[in-house]
């Protein structure tokens, strides 16, 4: 299993990677939240310990992220109130452990959290009309055809696989896909959906619509 570890004490960082690594675990470290976000472009992970208290920002904000991308969250972090906790989970956390911790039980939540079925709105390929999103690999196709995709154009794909016929507002896919501190625009958005509609439609018709005054759907019956 590959585990991202978001966490910005190196020592502990360090003997979090050595300690998983003899428990058979691949870690792969970052002590940030845009560091975090740059790994989860590049590879494909399973499972991600995140701190909270984070040098440029919360790790609750990742929490979302990782997500969308079907990845299993363990909050791990010394703020262990009972708000904390809850926020936590209602983010979609699947376990929250407070330092200080120890290990051996660590490793066992990991792998009972692996162990969980995997619910609908996890499940390894995305799916609507003829486009599909297989999350293992990061591929994402259309009438069988590989598109050819940047981060931030399959990240918005991935989140609007996960909510077919839903109107998603531009805050929200500015938030999901760009982060909740991000001082990226709604310009920046539109031209995003533009480049990936253009990848789109080179193999069918529109599926991502414009709700004018409201932002963005994926739907095969058209604009309102």
């Amino acid at each position: 299993m590959r585990v991202l570890v978001v966490e910005d004490d190196p020592s502990l960082a360090a003997t979090l990677r050595l300690g998983l690594a003899a428990e058979g675990f691949e870690a792969t470290l970052a002590d940030t939240v845009a560091a975090a976000m740059d790994m989860m472009g590049r590879s494909a992970f399973q499972l991600a310990l995140v701190d909270v208290n984070l040098p440029d920002g919360s790790g609750f904000a990742l929490v979302p992220r990782l997500k969308d991308r079907s990845i299993l969250v363990i909050m791990l972090t010394a703020r262990g109130s009972v708000p904390d906790r809850i926020h936590g989970f209602e983010l979609g956390a699947d376990d929250y452990v407070a330092k200080p911790f120890a290990f051996e039980e660590l490793v066992l939540r990991m792998r009972a959290v692996a162990r969980h079925p995997v619910p609908a709105d996890r499940l390894p390929v995305l799916a609507f009309a003829d486009i599909e999103v297989h999350l293992e690999r990061q591929e994402a196709l259309r009438a069988g055809n590989i598109l050819d995709l940047t981060r931030r154009e399959y990240d918005l794909l991935c989140l609007f696989l996960r909510n077919p016929r839903r109107i998603l507002t531009r805050d929200q896919i500015l938030e999901r896909v760009w982060g909740y501190d991000s001082e990226v625009g709604g310009g920046v958005l539109d031209v995003y959906i533009s480049y990936l509609r253009r990848k789109l439609e080179a193999y069918g018709p529109r599926l991502i619509h414009t709700m004018r005054g409201f932002g963005y759907r994926l739907d095969d019956h058209g604009e309102a």
